[in-house]
């Protein structure tokens, strides 16, 4: 079974709406730090210096992502939008999975490129 964004498309606009509201508590919540130190995100996003806002609507064709067939994983690369530049230099890292029928994600990284 293949894996699509739009498999994870509302955990992904939950995440990033959490992570522009500064809700880091929540992403604790549903265990989707992945393989980064949630302290890590928020720093980078503080010394970022711009408002992370919501994801826009053409947000998910400016995603790369790769399915990892052997283990039924799909590595997601999505752009952060800011109030102040737009689409910005932040790219967040992350994995989706489907356990049990329910689909997960984690943040594997956020990196500035």
């Amino acid at each position: 079974m293949d894996l699509h964004i739009n498999d994870f498309k509302p955990l992904i606009e939950e995440l990033v709406s959490n992570i522009s509201s500064n809700n880091y508590n929540a992403i604790l919540e549903k265990d989707q730090y992945g393989r980064t130190n949630i302290e890590d995100i928020k720093r980078i996003v503080s010394e970022y210096n711009h408002t992370i806002t919501v994801l826009p609507n053409n947000a998910f064709k400016e995603a790369s992502v790769y399915y990892i067939e052997k283990v039924k994983r799909l590595d997601i690369y999505i752009p952060l939008w800011t109030i102040e530049e737009g689409r910005s230099d932040l790219v967040l890292f992350l994995s989706g999975y489907i356990i049990n029928c329910v689909p997960k994600i984690e943040i594997n990284d956020l990196l500035v490129y």
